[in-house]
């Protein structure tokens, strides 16, 4: 392809202008359709790190790195021996109201995510009436009981923390608090991001309590309804699409994009090549060049998009029926009698 060809060889910086252009394409398959909206490409799907609910609380940090947006989430009722154990849906929502009780206004529990700087914390110490949360906070001989394998929720203080340097901090390791404040000094703790996801996060013991440093840019959750202090032990599993990858270097792989779908990839790359070019005439040739672009990404959608989804809202009871009296949604059951 002789007209993309000056627009890499430049002098040494040919590998600059070559992710650029990938990086381009991979944002508009990634992140968007040909009309610019939102796509669940199964390839870019990831499991997130389930979590349990803890007392009162509705927002929880935590070292997530890569999601780019929830599309679907569920609830394990863990405290059940029954097999197989309740499943109830959890709705995704942009934004998740912060509530003071275990009502909803809606029959169905929900959650969006949210960076971690943009959660609820509690402090080390404070006292509940100081609280902004009016949730009990850590403190000397404070106990945390483990979730897991527990018949009730243990009644627990909030398990997240900010500390007088700004710095968050989540409850990683259960038992009985110290009796001195473990974050009088700054830590200057570290902890995994989207460009080091494999960084340990520092810890720090309180007691026989294990504090975990967690990234203010990484995501966390917030649900509603506020959880009862004692009840079921759920566990939150949410299902989303990653972050978009970046490309840093020619010799990576395009993941997460699969083979197959590598000329619809290879359309886009083409078509920046030639925005970039230093010539107006090969670089005129980008508008028409762009559109074949959309529409190949366009048949990729199609492509992915060929089975039918099992869920939708399909209703339960005769249009004509007055429908529920009360919401059945209460601490005993925060998250419905509704199973999936």
């Amino acid at each position: 392809m002789g007209d993309c060809a000056p627009a890499l060889p430049t002098g040494g910086s040919y590998e600059t202008v070559a992710t650029s252009a990938a990086n381009d394409v991979m944002t508009a398959m990634v992140a968007g359709s040909s009309k610019g909206s939102p796509f669940n490409f199964k390839w870019n799907r990831i499991n997130v790190a389930p979590f349990y609910i803890n007392s009162w609380q509705q927002d929880y940090a935590s070292n997530t790195v890569n999601l780019g947006w929830l599309e679907s989430c569920g609830a394990y009722n863990c405290s059940t021996t029954q097999t197989p154990k309740q499943y109830c849906v959890v709705e995704v929502k942009r934004d998740v109201l912060t509530v003071s009780g275990q009502s909803t206004y809606s029959n169905t529990a929900k959650i969006q995510w949210m960076e971690n700087r943009n959660l609820t914390y509690g402090v080390w110490g404070q006292s509940v009436i100081n609280s902004t949360t009016g949730i009990p906070n850590p403190g000397p001989g404070t106990v945390y009981g483990n979730p897991q394998g527990a018949i009730s929720l243990p009644p627990n203080p909030i398990s997240q923390v900010k500390d007088a340097f700004g710095n968050f901090w989540i409850v990683t390791g259960y038992g009985t608090c110290g009796s001195t404040n473990p974050f009088l000094t700054n830590l200057n703790p570290v902890y995994p991001d989207i460009n080091n996801p494999n960084t340990v996060a520092t810890t720090v013991a309180d007691g026989s309590v294990t504090w975990t440093a967690v990234n203010p840019s990484n995501q966390g959750f917030r649900i509603n309804p506020q959880p009862a202090q004692t009840g079921p032990v759920w566990q939150i599993v949410p299902i989303g699409q990653a972050k978009v990858a970046k490309i840093t270097s020619l010799g990576q792989y395009l993941e997460p994009i699969p083979d197959d779908y590598f000329t619809y990839f290879q359309n886009g790359f083409f078509a920046q090549c030639y925005r970039r070019s230093p010539d107006p005439k090969v670089r005129s040739k980008f508008k028409d060049e762009w559109a074949i672009f959309m529409k190949s990404l366009d048949e990729s959608v199609d492509q992915s998009s060929r089975e039918a989804d099992d869920f939708g809202f399909v209703p339960s009871y005769n249009v004509m029926d007055t429908g529920w009296s009360y919401n059945p949604v209460n601490p005993a059951m925060p998250y419905g009698p509704w199973g999936w």
